[in-house]
């Protein structure tokens, strides 16, 4: 609701000779403060002497090169800047208050809980999972696999895993997505395939990292005890999940573990299954991975 501030203008000159750079989603910019990335032409304009601090920015440009083109095109705006830390707690109130409790409470907590509930961020938005089909989801541990996808599609159409003389391996996958994308996870939900118990995981690990160069980091683990007493799920593409953050889809069998402590920010996660039910099958099979959080904006 704040009015616009002037922090600066300027021209853009632009490096390499106004040469043009590739059109592409696979090519990535390697910038810093300091620069730009040399290996791309880019324009710069720098507010040396700018030091108010704001949160939302408005860049305008007044024209293109030929005044009259009907088209304004670039491939992409940094600003380079300051990250502010949030700001201090306020410090507490130094007044009492005017009609304090004489009354403890007739049954005060002895022992603090295994497992307290991480107070979440402000301002995201509570998904039924925060990975899905527009990313990466690699499989490891696995001699071979099929339908890697389906593990995020949104039906029941099974991911299989090869596990034959893998037995001491863990298997899983990594979520990956197409960009950095904040979010934090509080639970694994694993659908059943189609196959009997036997090729169900017994237990999964969740770990997070902020990108694909940092590394990995625990986010929590427990043992998947499957609703409907582990009956099989149809194996259908035509079929669809309708979860919710709070609740996976009852009408059909999936099992849950979930991280109420956890508040941790992370873009990638990497599920793990040390094993199945059955510590011997040669088959891993699921048919879809939801990972419920917070979608950060």
């Amino acid at each position: 609701e704040a009015p616009w501030e002037s922090i600066g203008s300027g021209a853009l000159e632009y490096s390499n000779n106004d040469a043009r750079n590739v059109r592409s989603n696979a090519v990535f910019i390697e910038s810093t403060y300091e620069s730009g990335d040399l290996n791309y032409t880019y324009a710069e304009v720098g507010f040396p002497s700018n030091n108010a601090v704001y949160s939302d920015y408005k860049v305008s440009f007044s024209a293109t090169r030929d005044y009259y083109s009907t088209r304004l095109q670039f491939a992409e705006l940094e600003i380079p800047g300051l990250l502010l830390p949030p700001p201090p707690t306020p410090p507490p109130s130094l007044s009492p208050s005017v009609s304090p409790s004489k009354v403890p409470s007739a049954s005060p907590t002895l022992n603090p809980t295994d497992s307290p509930t991480a107070e979440l961020p402000e301002g995201g938005t509570l998904v039924n999972s925060i990975i899905d089909s527009d990313g990466s989801y690699e499989p490891f541990g696995c001699n071979s696999w099929s339908r890697k996808w389906a593990s995020v599609d949104g039906s029941l159409q099974k991911f299989h895993c090869d596990r034959t003389d893998l037995y001491n391996v863990s298997a899983g996958q990594v979520f990956s997505p197409p960009y950095v994308q904040a979010t934090i996870a509080k639970k694994v939900r694993v659908y059943a395939g189609d196959a009997n118990a036997n090729v169900f995981p017994i237990d999964v690990t969740l770990e997070g990292r902020v990108n694909p160069e940092a590394p990995w980091e625990s986010i929590g683990s427990g043992d998947l005890e499957f609703i409907n007493n582990f009956e099989r799920n149809v194996n259908s593409n035509a079929v669809f999940i309708e979860s919710t953050y709070e609740s996976g889809d009852l009408n059909y069998t999936y099992a849950e573990v979930g991280f109420p402590s956890n508040n941790a920010v992370y873009s990638d996660y990497k599920v793990s299954f040390s094993a199945t039910r059955d510590y011997y099958s040669t088959r891993l099979q699921f048919a879809e991975l939801e990972i419920p959080g917070l979608l950060l904006p």
